[in-house]
């Protein structure tokens, strides 16, 4: 009994250590040597007094994230008007979410019979690899509530899980692309009962959430439909990195330009590659679910490897995107700590080495990639690779562990 005790407390101290180490970076390290000068939240609260004011998102003014986000938006907001104060409590929101992460990798940890400090440091060497754009953008909110939807999936508790992939999706869209994870997973054991569930549970949450805009306005959000789909290549996207080494080799000629708050670029090949990169990033989706549902058909697949399958996808997402700002990559941090296989610190490896690129570009670079200078091209160019490579790995990773489970 006292060793049980002991083995608790040990694994609390932990928790609060780890915690600690998150304190000291956010609140010294992301503002000193190792920061970034621009951040979102002025944007956010240009939308939130907005709303405060009366006008009405995606009618009055342009608003380019999904509704629930406007929750995070809103609710520091509701506590002051004045900025200074509103970037403060923004930051306390999005490092709340941040400890909640970390006590749900604890979790997840200790019900998986894993050791805690281990995912623990992951997800910490996650967020440093990222850097302090964490602390600036909301990502880490539909990061967080894909995490929590996991959680819950593994715990059995669907209804909820669903829920909250639900409110992920309409906080920025790309949680979406787990919920086929889900689907691919009751199908292999034939739970058709949570299937329509879970779907039901995941439209009721979205019309919800989406009804007063559909009552007060209901053409308005198609605005935010439009904006997406008009939107080109943008500068740092896959796509961009190779057309723009094309151009250092005077194979094609591209430019670079100002639009939809990005930079991007222009030309005959990008008007092409805008136009079908939504067609290359389903079937490549449609590509990765096949190759998972072929691994579970024969009904032994475990639940485990949805946290690989979730950081796969969303890492499709990003791969085949035409949009690849830096705080996407954040969409990842949450999911680390869930890669397993023999692979799984390769991976995280990879992902330091992705992270410190991704932060050389933005802020440091991003003027030499606007103008194609040579290394920023370079960088970018190495950088997605190492996704695709990433990819790749993960994949390779469960290949290892279900090989080594038939030994």
């Amino acid at each position: 009994m006292n060793r049980g005790n002991s083995l608790a407390e040990s694994q609390i101290w932990q928790l609060l250590f780890f915690a600690a180490i998150l304190i000291i970076i956010f609140s010294v390290l992301f503002h000193t040597v190792y920061d970034i000068k621009y951040s979102g939240t002025g944007l956010f609260f240009d939308y939130a007094s907005k709303i405060m004011k009366g006008s009405l998102p995606y009618r009055d003014f342009a608003l380019e994230y999904p509704p629930f986000a406007l929750f995070f938006f809103l609710l520091p907001r509701l506590f002051t008007t004045n900025y200074i104060t509103y970037a403060i409590l923004f930051g306390i929101e999005i490092f709340t979410f941040i400890l909640i992460g970390l006590i749900l990798v604890y979790q997840i940890a200790l019900q998986r019979h894993l050791s805690p400090w281990k995912l623990m440091a992951v997800y910490t060497i996650g967020i440093l690899a990222i850097g302090p754009i964490t602390g600036q953008h909301y990502d880490i909110f539909p990061g967080v509530l894909v995490l929590l939807s996991i959680f819950y999936f593994w715990q059995e508790k669907h209804g909820l899980s669903w829920f909250l992939l639900a409110t992920g999706t309409l906080t920025k869209i790309f949680p979406a692309v787990i919920a086929p994870l889900y689907l691919i997973y009751y199908l292999s054991r034939k739970q058709y009962r949570q299937i329509g569930t879970g779907v039901l549970t995941f439209a009721l949450t979205g019309l919800v959430i989406l009804l007063p805009f559909l009552i007060i306005n209901p053409t308005s959000l198609l605005n935010l439909y439009s904006y997406h789909a008009e939107r080109g290549i943008q500068i740092e996207s896959t796509y961009s990195s190779v057309m723009i080494v094309l151009d250092k080799l005077n194979l094609i000629s591209i430019q670079s330009a100002f639009a939809f708050g990005s930079w991007n670029i222009t030309g005959s090949v990008e008007n092409f590659l805008a136009g079908i990169s939504t067609i290359l990033l389903v079937l490549a989706l449609l590509a990765l679910y096949f190759g998972i549902y072929r691994r579970v058909r024969d009904g032994k697949a475990t639940a485990a490897e949805i946290g690989s399958w979730a950081f796969m996808t969303v890492l499709v997402v990003l791969v085949t995107s035409k949009i690849l700002s830096p705080q996407y990559f954040i969409w990842l941090i949450p999911l680390l700590p869930l890669v397993s296989g023999r692979f799984r610190y390769a991976v995280l490896a990879l992902f330091v080495v992705v992270g410190g690129l991704t932060y050389y570009i933005f802020p440091h670079a991003y003027l030499g990639l606007i103008d194609f200078n040579t290394l920023p091209v370079i960088a970018l160019l190495v950088r997605n690779l190492l996704l695709i490579a990433m990819l790749v790995l993960v994949w390779f990773s469960l290949e290892s562990k279900r090989f080594d489970q038939k030994k």
